[in-house]
């Protein structure tokens, strides 16, 4: 968080989800937070600064909220931000193709009377759509700027920040009629006219908003609502509900459809434009089609397998040759004291497990993955795939809004846990929590995982991906009869367009997303490989062995060597998929040994990130005992799978 001064100014970035908003802040500030093409990308708070003009400007980015009401954590955090901290400029980033759902947002904002700009982005777009939406009659009805935006290229940047310096509070506001005006006129008049927010807090209270008694208000308030005027207005908007019939919020919501309806026909013009079907709205369809989406999928995968096991391969090979053995080659010839070379480039070196496994081994397998990755990112492919996979998600207790959290926990098993706050059914959200945590890769994992099986060959990596499906649906089965219902959500899954990626952006986003994980990892690979040359040292290591040598090497098949996998896995899931590398490498794993390592890697203890995001969104009870269920299930459906694969004479 920047330093606040007298001469830092703040501003708040918000819209509906997807609508290039950390795109804006990226473009805005020089910082990068990932973009991609699809909802849920935001999931916490970012703050960053620019200067324009001799100002010093705080911009902080936040996740996309769809309405201010109290239907999700994301609006109450929001909406607290905005009464507690009250910014001096909220930016609303609109995707122009949706601009008469983003008007509700704007119609909620006016009300908190915070001087707003509106970026109205892919503008280009709905040009090609053929609707044409009149900026400057929509400035001018809001009483607000109406910024043109093309954020991927960066175009309106200079007009926003312009429009940061004059920005004023606009005097329009929502207009109700008929008994919902006079409804919220009464509640009003239970407030001195010199109050703020007299119109929101009527509708708070009519509408029985639940956070109502929980408002902080900002200290720039000279008038604050003491706990007796909230008592008064709540008896208010009680008795309003009594002497009306129907539901308020439904009321509520029908008259701000009206209210935005009118404002968006004001502005907006569509010429008819011939149907054409592009070739990215037919990869759209077939992507999430109950038969080709299923082909999609495959596709990818045997991109991802070749991709890694022949390209990645390759180059992890020339930077083995031409960085890895000519530096410990040399370092061999230079360190002669005994103790000093095994510790930098013994078999627990930090040079050699820790520094060069992260660098030379795991990091070329990441780099291709990644950019895979991210390119399905930025086409907008992950919705889609949440829409082919629905109908199974269900089958386990989980409804549509579920399935985008455990879609993302195949880029990141953390920030997907926590997305899970979205889930309103506390039965859906600790399904969700342990489904992530349980069977499901990570990207990095997941490029390992493909590394590791392919040394062994297709088959190999064709059983332990169906094995890792079968047993999620049956974790997933068994988690829904085992907790006790508590509703059934309803949800529809906004689809962003497929649209050809820059490649460079994608690029971008892989380079950024290899300087993370190089910042985070190589500290951690180099503790890890410290801790295990130590406890090695002292005798620590041939005692664990011989202690788990029974369920290791005996029940699941594992080479003893496997114990420091394990070791590693506690620290960080590439580390230990880089150790099991190096182990096919020397030949110590059969194609047996080789599926069985990757599925207890996958889903044996999570990494201490995802642990804490756990207990962040479950709790700690519900925690411990996820963090228990997994791990035994881990050793016993492995030692299971190991028994099945021994018995088929001949399968390798």
């Amino acid at each position: 968080m920047a330093k606040q001064t007298a001469e830092t100014r703040k501003i708040i970035l918000t819209g509906l989800a997807n609508s290039g908003k950390t795109q804006i802040f990226n473009n805005l500030t020089g910082s990068y937070g990932v973009v991609a093409n699809y909802p849920m990308t935001t999931l916490e708070q970012e703050s960053s600064t620019f200067s324009f003009r001799n100002i010093e400007w705080e911009l902080i980015d936040t996740p996309g909220v769809n309405t201010l009401q109290a239907d999700s954590s994301e609006a109450i955090v929001f909406r607290k931000a905005l009464l507690r901290q009250r910014p001096d400029i909220i930016l609303q980033c609109i995707d122009a193709n949706r601009l008469r759902q983003s008007l509700r947002l704007t119609a909620e904002l006016l009300e908190y009377g915070i001087p707003i700009v509106l970026s109205l982005n892919v503008i280009d777009e709905t040009a090609k759509k053929g609707i044409r939406i009149d900026t400057g009659r929509l400035s001018s009805l809001l009483g607000i700027p109406v910024i043109e935006t093309v954020a991927h290229v960066g175009s309106g940047m200079y007009d926003l920040k312009e429009a940061f310096s004059h920005a004023q509070v606009s005097r329009t506001k929502i207009v109700f009629s008929g008994d919902m005006k006079e409804m919220v006129e009464s509640v009003e008049g239970a407030l001195s006219e010199d109050t703020l927010y007299r119109q929101l807090m009527a509708v708070l209270a009519l509408t029985e908003d639940p956070e109502l008694k929980n408002i902080e208000f900002s200290e720039k308030n000279i008038h604050p609502i003491s706990a007796e005027t909230v008592k008064r207005i709540e008896e208010e908007a009680k008795r309003q509900r009594i002497n009306h019939k129907g539901d308020m919020k439904t009321i509520m919501n029908r008259q701000m459809a009206k209210w935005t309806d009118s404002l968006y026909e004001k502005v907006v013009t569509e010429r008819a434009v011939p149907p054409v079907e592009s070739f990215a709205s037919k990869m759209g369809y077939y992507s999430r089609h109950p038969l080709y989406g299923f082909g999609f999928l495959l596709i990818f995968i045997i991109i991802s397998y070749f991709s890694v096991v022949v390209f990645a391969g390759w180059l992890a090979g020339v930077m083995e040759t031409f960085i890895t053995e000519p530096i410990i080659g040399y370092l061999g010839s230079m360190i002669t004291n005994e103790f000093l070379h095994d510790f930098l480039i013994g078999d627990f070196g930090i040079l050699t497990l820790g520094l060069f496994n992260a660098i030379c081994t795991i990091l070329p397998i990441l780099s291709v993955f990644f950019f895979l990755f991210g390119f399905l990112e930025d086409v907008g492919y992950l919705p889609n795939l949440s829409v082919l996979l629905r109908r199974s998600f269900t089958k386990v207790g989980l409804s549509g809004r579920a399935v985008m959290p455990i879609i993302l926990g195949f880029g990141c098993k953390t920030m997907a846990t926590l997305t899970t706050r979205s889930l309103k059914s506390r039965k859906e959200r600790l399904i969700a929590i342990y489904l992530i945590a349980f069977a499901i890769p990570c990207s990095a994992q997941l490029a390992l995982n493909i590394a590791i099986l392919g040394r062994a060959g297709p088959l190999p990596f064709l059983i332990a991906m169906v094995f890792l499906v079968l047993v999620e649906l049956l974790a997933g089965k068994i988690l829904n009869r085992v907790i006790k219902d508590d509703g059934n959500q309803f949800f529809i899954q906004e689809l962003p367009p497929f649209r050809v990626p820059m490649i460079d952006a994608v690029f971008k986003k892989t380079g950024y997303r290899l300087l993370w994980f190089l910042k985070e990892a190589i500290p951690v690979f180099m503790l890890a490989s410290a801790i295990i040359f130590f406890i090695d040292l002292i005798g620590l290591l041939d005692l664990l062995k011989g202690f788990l040598r029974p369920m290791v090497v005996g029940w699941l098949g594992l080479p003893i060597e496997m114990v420091e996998a394990l070791i590693l896995l506690i620290a960080r899931e590439e580390a230990a998929a880089g150790l099991i590398l190096r182990l096919s490498d020397m030949g110590m794993l059969d194609p047996i040994q080789s599926i069985i390592a990757v599925v207890v890697t996958t889903m044996f203890v999570p990494c201490f990130a995802n642990i804490v995001a756990m207990f962040k969104e479950a709790g700690a009870k519900a925690g411990i005992m996820m963090l228990i269920g997994i791990n035994i299930s881990t050793i016993l459906l492995a030692g299971i799978l190991n028994f099945l694969l021994r018995s088929v004479p001949g399968l390798f």
